[in-house]
């Protein structure tokens, strides 16, 4: 379900909040911190507020909902909805979690999750 605006701007604002509070009790810990201590929790709590930004942004879109039966790469035939699947996905932002739909090809056995990316995936997965 997609949140409303103010879901989102409290969900942020939650987590900006907790980061602050995380800063606040490292501060207090390093009376005297050297300029490489300070980057490093500062790049530390960006990168945790950057992800929780882009977490936001990935499950808010429009374009989460399934695409009917997009046409296999390999043989060109309509490929199979399977389900959504959730994955974890590396990002210039950090580790994020993505729940998309999952398309496979019963002919020449190809899949693709997200759609647009083409995977290899074992008939034992599939089960």
């Amino acid at each position: 379900m997609k949140e409303s605006t103010e879901e989102k701007r409290n969900r942020l604002l939650e987590r900006a909040a907790s980061i602050i509070d995380e800063y606040l009790e490292w501060e207090a810990e390093h009376p005297r911190p050297d300029l490489m201590q300070i980057e490093e929790v500062a790049l530390k709590l960006r990168k945790e507020l950057g992800q929780e930004i882009a977490q936001v942004a990935i499950e808010n879109q429009a374009s989460r909902t399934p695409v009917p039966g997009p046409k296999c790469a390999r043989c060109g035939k309509e490929m199979r909805y399977k389900g959504k699947k959730q994955t974890q996905v590396e990002s210039r932002a950090g580790s994020l979690k993505v729940e998309r739909g999952y398309y496979y090809c019963p002919e020449c056995k190809e899949s693709i999750f997200p759609p647009g990316q083409a995977v290899t995936v074992t008939r034992q997965e599939l089960e």
